[in-house]
C-alpha cells in the first residue's frame, strides 16, 4: 500500500506528473494562441499594405516575417535585435544601412524610432482604463479633450497597422557637445522656447523645462510632409504599456526599480553623462551643479544623504538596461507631457485661475512608484526638472 501510494503521489507532484504535464500544456496552449494572434496580425498587415500610399512609404518585410511600412527618408535596421518586430523594428532617418559595423555611430547621429506594430488583433491602439488604472480618477474625472486630429491618428494607425514612438525621450541637439565637469544649464526660462528642433538620439539631454503647449509644438514641428510627428497621446502610451507587458510581463510595467531610472532603481552601470540633482520633498524643484561621467562600476546610485534626495537625470539611452522592446527609459528618467487636456474642475477652483490641466505619465528619476499605471496632472503652462515628452510618427 505504501509503494502504492508513492507512485500516485510521483504520478500527480513529481517532474513528470499529471499536473507538471497540464501546467505544461496549458503554457503552449497559451503559446499557441499568442502565436495565432500574431500570425493573423501579420496577414492583416499583408493585406492592409496593399493600400499603402507607395510615396510615403516602402513595405520591409522583418526578420520573423512581419510586414512594416518604413517612411521614406528612413532605412529599417539591419542589426540583430533590432529587425524583429518582438524585439522592436527600428528605423534610422537617413538612406544608409545601419550594420553592427556603424550601429553605435548611427545610434548617436541619426534620429531613431521603434514600430509599435498595433494591428487590432494582437494588440490594439486605445486608452486602457482598466490595467493602468492607478490615478484613474485622471481619465474618469474630467472631460480630458483629445486634440484636433486625433481621428486622422486613429485612420493611419487603422491603415498602418501601428505607429511609430520615438526610441528616446526628446533631446536637446546641442547637448552632444557638453562634457564632463560642465556647468548644468537648463531652467524655467527655457520653458516656451520653440525655436530648436527635438531629436531622438543617443546621449542628448531630455528636454526638460518644457511646457505641455511647447512639448506640442516642438513634436509637430519635427518632421512634415510624408509623415506626422506628434507628442505622444494616451492612446500610443498604453498601448505601448500593453506591448510592453505582453512580451515582458505586467511586472515589467508595473515597477521601475529593475528596469528604470528612479529614485528606487537598484544600483547599475550607464556609460554617457548623467547630472546629480540635490532634491527635498518641499521643493519643486531639483539641482545640479554639473554634468557627470564617471567609470564606477556601479556609478548610478540615487540615495538619500541627510533629508536630501540624490538624484540621477540620465542623458538619452546610456543604459542597456533601461530598456524594453527597444525603447530606452520608458520607465523614469523622465515623466512625460502627453495631448490630453482639461479645463480645471470647479473642484479646484481657485480665485483668478484662468489656467488647465495637462496630462504627463510614467515615472522620473526623483520618484517612484509604477510606470504604466502612473497618471498625473500638473498645469499645462508649468515647466519642471523631471518632465519632458516623447515624439510619436504617423503616416
Amino acid at each position: 500500500m505504501l509503494i502504492l501510494a508513492s507512485v500516485s503521489i510521483t504520478a500527480v507532484f513529481g517532474d513528470n506528473g499529471i499536473l507538471e504535464l497540464a501546467k505544461e500544456a496549458g503554457e503552449k496552449t497559451n503559446e499557441a494562441v499568442q502565436g495565432d494572434k500574431e500570425n493573423i496580425g501579420n496577414m492583416t498587415n499583408y493585406i492592409k499594405s496593399l493600400s499603402w500610399d507607395a510615396s510615403k512609404v516602402t513595405p520591409v518585410t522583418t526578420k520573423d516575417g512581419a510586414l512594416v511600412p518604413v517612411p521614406k527618408g528612413f532605412v529599417g535596421s539591419g542589426v540583430d535585435g533590432e529587425n524583429t518586430i518582438k524585439d522592436g523594428f527600428v528605423i534610422y532617418e537617413g538612406e544608409n544601412p545601419v550594420t553592427n559595423e556603424n550601429l553605435e555611430q548611427a545610434k548617436t547621429t541619426r534620429n531613431q524610432f521603434v514600430w509599435v506594430p498595433a494591428d487590432g488583433v494582437s494588440l490594439e491602439y486605445k486608452q486602457d482604463k482598466e490595467t493602468f488604472k492607478v490615478g484613474s480618477w485622471m481619465y474618469d474625472g474630467f472631460d480630458w479633450s483629445e486634440d484636433e486630429d486625433i481621428n486622422v491618428r486613429k485612420d493611419s494607425v487603422a491603415t498602418y497597422g501601428g505607429f511609430y514612438v520615438g526610441r528616446y525621450e526628446a533631446g536637446i541637439e546641442e547637448s552632444i557637445g557638453y562634457k564632463n565637469g560642465d556647468d548644468y544649464n537648463r531652467s524655467e526660462t527655457n520653458k516656451n522656447d520653440t525655436s530648436g528642433t527635438p531629436v531622438s538620439k543617443k546621449g542628448r539631454q531630455a528636454w526638460n523645462f518644457v511646457t505641455q503647449p511647447t512639448a506640442e509644438t516642438l513634436s509637430k514641428n519635427m518632421y512634415k510632409g510624408n509623415i506626422m510627428s506628434r507628442l505622444i497621446d494616451s492612446y500610443a502610451w498604453d498601448t505601448i504599456c500593453t506591448w510592453i507587458s505582453n512580451d515582458n510581463g505586467i511586472e515589467s510595467i508595473l515597477d521601475c526599480s529593475s528596469w528604470g531610472n528612479c529614485f528606487t532603481s537598484e544600483k547599475y552601470r550607464a556609460e554617457g553623462l548623467y547630472a546629480i540633482h540635490d532634491f527635498s520633498g518641499s521643493e519643486l524643484e531639483a539641482i545640479a551643479g554639473k554634468y557627470n561621467e564617471d567609470d564606477n562600476e556601479f556609478n548610478i546610485s540615487p540615495h538619500i544623504e541627510g533629508d536630501i534626495r540624490k538624484c540621477y537625470e540620465l542623458f538619452t539611452g546610456i543604459s542597456e538596461r533601461n530598456k524594453k522592446n527597444n525603447i530606452y527609459d520608458f520607465a523614469g528618467n523622465m515623466y512625460e507631457w502627453t495631448t490630453e487636456k482639461s479645463m480645471r474642475s470647479h473642484v479646484y477652483d481657485q480665485p483668478g485661475f484662468d489656467g488647465y490641466l495637462a496630462i504627463y505619465r510614467g515615472i522620473s528619476f526623483m520618484d517612484n512608484g509604477s510606470v504604466g499605471g502612473k497618471i498625473s496632472s500638473l498645469f499645462g503652462e508649468d515647466a519642471r526638472v523631471n518632465i519632458s515628452f516623447r515624439i510619436v510618427l504617423y503616416i
